[in-house]
């Protein structure tokens, strides 16, 4: 679908006025809506004029139309905006992911695509701005602010400032993407500053990333003109940065989801300060559960006002994101549009965007178009060597660093001090006992053998190893089980195979696999196809021993070094606290 409008003609408008008029039949009446009025809470029986994309009248003396569409009482609301999300870590390609997300009543995505940035650079974040032309469901950016993420970790790719600037400009991009280096900007980092200046001068707005920021490095990191933050981590955190002018988008994700810890602050003085974002959900949970429409039925589930709910997914990220033509049902305004048969389970029965009609009953009406990839994206996976077993054993002074300690459900980790028993060669042996494993990061996008090494307590693999090349936010290697020579088949199967997760059993079988070849991140299948290995990859880790219900997406975020406390990268244990490796 188009982007937003700017220019249109007096010919338009005075087509548009015929129909508000009665002159002419409306290209497009949708009658017997349940018009949902998010600011005044109420819901009005009536009909709905559209021409040329947008909405021309509302009110049921108009009922002629050259196309009639009755929706029977349903409710009628604008279509559903997510706030920030990763499209690769959907797994899937944008128009793949646009046609699983359009039929659930989703019609806008604010992306930040900094994952295929750190494997590509600027030309993986100008791939995703192509793949998104004349889809069911816009996808607007945000330039990566951060890759690399640290310069404690090797990436592929790097953005900076002169690339901001020339992206920033795009019609597509709406501002610069979550700024995770907080120290940076609270230190006032010259590189960092200059970065944000870009997206400010062009009259753009500036993501944030800030778990746990308060007090005054809040005000340093809010001055610097960064607006929102998914990363709250608890209720009064979300409560300050608030109280401070930040928007806080609640995250509700396949990884991580904090609905329960902030949605009791939202009420009718403060929804404006609020939006939704999924940041991470996976091809299976979209299509088992959905998307927006899911997060919407959960928040509603746990007391919210379905007024405000919807209000933070439509209506709230449209004006911060200074998408002025849409995020509302009212004349003039872009026709993107869902009916629900009710607003507890927002079962979605009809998605129109841009005026015309794209899914009905959850299914597109028509598939959506798919763009040729180029060749530069499906081989980036280049480690320099074949692994052994040799390369994952760990020595007495390693095991006396501190153990990256697992909280379940958290993005967060905990540095933990284990006592870890040694062989008589002075290593690291029995750690399967303790529920601790070996984990290493080894780097894949410059073939340099750099990897490191660490030990792991929650995975609570018992035999064999998963690896994966989606390993927040480089995307190298990542690797962990209970012993070396599994690690080593995993690594050295992903180096063949361009990508994606695996699961080598304790007999060093690889018994199921789900190929990224996209940069490593994103598949060529279809989503049900993509589902479907993800089921069994899923299956077949359980065998290991593992009892996360997502172990590759855990796994994803331990090599991920802006989270405190302790994460992996390739060049070692590193501890965000502190922000240096060990």
């Amino acid at each position: 679908m188009s982007l937003q409008k700017t220019n249109i003609s007096k010919e338009t408008l005075t087509g548009r006025l015929a129909v508000c008029n009665g002159e002419k039949p409306a290209q497009l009446l949708i009658v017997n809506a349940r018009l949902v009025d998010l600011f005044n809470k109420k819901v009005t029986l009536t009909n709905l004029a559209i021409e040329e994309g947008y909405v021309a009248a509302i009110g049921d003396c108009y009922k002629e139309g050259e196309e009639v569409i009755d929706i029977n009482g349903c409710y009628l609301t604008p279509g559903l905006i997510d706030a920030h999300l990763h499209i690769e870590s959907t797994l899937l390609f944008p128009p793949e992911l646009a046609g699983v997300i359009a039929a659930r009543g989703t019609t806008t995505v604010i992306n930040d695509p900094h994952e295929i940035a750190n494997v590509l650079g600027i030309e993986g974040v100008k791939m995703m701005i192509e793949a998104a032309d004349d889809l069911p469901c816009d996808f607007f950016m945000t330039v990566p602010s951060c890759v690399p993420a640290t310069e404690m970790e090797s990436s592929g790719g790097e953005i900076n400032v002169n690339q901001i600037r020339e992206l920033i400009g795009h019609p597509r991009v709406v501002g610069l993407g979550e700024m995770m280096n907080y120290p940076g900007v609270i230190n006032a980092d010259q590189v960092v500053l200059a970065k944000i200046a870009a997206a400010l001068e062009a009259g753009k707005i500036v993501d944030g990333h800030a778990p746990g920021l308060r007090g005054k490095e809040l005000q340093a990191y809010l001055s610097a003109g960064i607006s929102t933050d998914h990363e709250c981590v608890n209720r009064e955190e979300a409560a300050e940065k608030i109280r401070n002018g930040m928007r806080v988008i609640i995250r509700h994700g396949s990884a991580s989801s904090s609905l329960k810890e902030i949605l009791p602050l939202v009420n009718d003085n403060n929804v404006e300060f609020f939006m939704f974002g999924s940041d991470d959900r996976e091809a299976a949970e979209l299509i088992a559960k959905g998307h927006l429409d899911d997060l919407l039925h959960t928040a509603v589930s746990m007391g919210l006002d379905p007024c405000l709910a919807l209000k933070m997914a439509t209506f709230n990220p449209a004006r911060h994101y200074r998408l002025f033509d849409r995020g509302l049902l009212a004349p003039g305004y872009r026709a993107d549009l869902v009916a629900f048969k009710d607003l507890k389970n927002f079962n979605v029965d009809m998605v129109i965007k841009d005026g015309k009609l794209v899914a009905s009953k959850g299914r597109l009406v028509s598939p959506v178009k798919r763009g040729i990839l180029p060749e530069h994206a499906l081989q980036t996976v280049k480690t320099g060597k074949i692994y052994n077993a040799n390369d994952f054993r760990i020595k007495a002074d390693l095991a006396k660093k501190q153990v990256i300690g697992l909280i379940p459900g958290q993005l967060l980790t905990e540095k933990m001090q284990i006592d870890i028993p040694l062989d008589s060669n002075g290593e690291v042996t029995g750690i399967t006992a303790l529920g601790v494993n070996r984990i290493a990061v080894i780097e894949r996008h410059r073939a340099s053998g750099s990897y490191g090494l660490a030990l792991v307590k929650g995975m609570n693999i018992k035999e064999g190893a998963l690896a994966s090349t989606v390993a927040h936010d480089s995307h190298n290697i990542i690797v962990a089980g209970a012993d070396e020579e599994a690690m080593a088949v995993a690594v050295n199967r992903l180096t063949e195979t361009g990508g994606g997760f695996i699961v080598v059993d304790g007999s060093n079988r690889v018994k199921a696999q789900l190929p990224l070849q996209i940069g490593g991140l994103m598949s060529v299948k279809t989503a049900g196809e993509v589902a479907t290995e993800m089921e069994l990859l899923l299956k077949e880790a359980a065998l290991l021993g593992t009892d996360l219900p997502q172990p590759f997406l855990t796994l994803s975020f331990l090599a991920l070094p802006v989270i405190p406390s302790l994460k992996i990268t390739d060049r070692g244990l590193f501890d965000v606290d502190n922000f240096c490796i060990l």
